[in-house]
């Protein structure tokens, strides 16, 4: 209402209307059209204000989606750039841990071969499923072939025969293989008189004479390892040719030293040497001991002093005086071996023996199969009864 005042206020004051002229119909009827003129225009500014409202917020809605996706956008990009640089970290340290070229293929070569060796390994476990025992190979597939040559050669590293002339000249006298085929009993009196002859490392000759020994008949002989054919890693050398060496330890410390005969797994045991040259050096060995360690030797506290009886009067003391070893001699031939062998006696026509009962308790004492030489000293027991029958070999 206040325009419409203001302008018939200025109508008045220009003179266009008085107080005389206007009326009050007229009054009337020009506030009503300025009235509804006014209406109309607010109305028109209402709904121009609701448009703009309306365009602000579409405008608010649309920045506020934008600024969502451009951050959304924003975030994407930099979990993208995280993920490139995460990716590009691991691939450089994998470049520096990746092994040289080189490497690479010596392994792949190993694998190859692995698998190639595995495949073989396979193969061969098919042929020996088809092979079935007691059937023989078809035709198609070769038998395996024995090198005789081969066989051969290992036997001969068993053997040690004397190449030198030093050697052939000391070995001059020794004893051949056709003396020790023959029956255990016979072997057993025929070594007495004997001469047993070790030569060391350094030189050294020791000499003894075989003054006693006893016979094991194998089979029969219940104080025998081989007794009713029994066969075990250690008594093997009784099973093998005639004068095979044969060494098993006693006590867990002892040594005896046998020789093979004729009969399979029977053998001959030395019982007594009486020493004839080096008896300083065999007293010397008398005194030595096995360290801790069990592979060298050391000369005991307590030095005895042996009467010459006493050094190898027992088949383990033999033995010691004699360096006689399980793992140098088991198994070697005594007719062809450089260190160790038996020979003749050219003073020595011949020996009038004993026999005698075995000292052993197992055996039959009716039996008879401990002989020695009548006289000496080195003997380990005297039979004084059975000495009344001695006789001359």
């Amino acid at each position: 209402m206040l325009p419409v005042i203001s302008n018939l206020k200025t109508l008045v004051n220009r003179g266009i209307l008085n107080n005389q002229t206007i009326s009050r119909q007229t009054f009337n009827s020009f506030i009503a059209v300025r009235f509804t003129t006014c209406i109309t225009l607010m109305k028109r500014t209402r709904s121009t204000l609701k448009t703009h409202s309306v365009e602000e917020k579409n405008i608010d809605d649309i920045d506020t989606d934008e600024m969502k996706t451009k951050s959304k956008g924003v975030e994407e990009n930099s979990v993208v750039q995280n993920k490139n640089f995460k990716d590009k970290e691991l691939s450089n340290t994998a470049e520096t841990l990746k092994p040289p070229v080189e490497n690479v293929q010596n392994l792949e070569q190993k694998q190859t071969n692995k698998l190639n060796f595995k495949s073989l390994r396979d193969r061969s476990k098919g042929i020996d499923k088809e092979l079935q025992p007691n059937i023989p190979p078809p035709k198609s597939k070769p038998r395996a072939v024995v090198d005789l040559k081969m066989m051969k050669e290992e036997l001969k590293q068993l053997e040690d025969p004397p190449l030198t002339a030093w050697e052939k000249k000391i070995c001059s006298n020794r004893l051949p293989y056709s003396f020790f085929d023959c029956p255990c009993e016979e072997l057993a009196q025929n070594l007495l008189g004997k001469v047993l002859v070790r030569c060391l490392e350094n030189g050294t000759i020791l000499k003894g004479r075989i003054v006693e020994t006893e016979g094991y008949l194998g089979v029969i002989d219940k104080a025998s390892h081989t007794y009713q054919n029994k066969v075990t890693p250690r008594n093997i050398p009784m099973y093998m040719p005639p004068g095979t060496i044969y060494i098993y330890m006693t006590y867990g410390m002892y040594h005896c030293f046998n020789i093979s005969s004729q009969e399979s797994g029977a053998h001959v045991l030395i019982k007594a040497v009486e020493p004839m040259l080096g008896l300083d050096y065999m007293e010397l060995l008398r005194n030595m001991q096995t360290k801790e360690n069990k592979k060298e030797k050391e000369i005991v506290k307590n030095v005895q002093n042996f009467k010459k009886y006493e050094l190898c009067n027992n088949p383990t003391k033999i033995c010691t005086a004699f360096v006689i070893d399980e793992d140098i001699f088991n198994q070697k031939k005594i007719y062809e071996c450089s260190d160790l062998w038996i020979e003749y006696d050219p003073y020595i026509k011949s020996t009038t023996i004993v026999a005698a009962n075995s000292d052993d308790s197992n055996n039959n004492k009716e039996k008879v199969w401990r002989y020695y030489v009548l006289g000496s000293s080195s003997v380990s027991h005297r039979d004084i009864k059975s000495e009344e029958h001695a006789y001359t070999i």
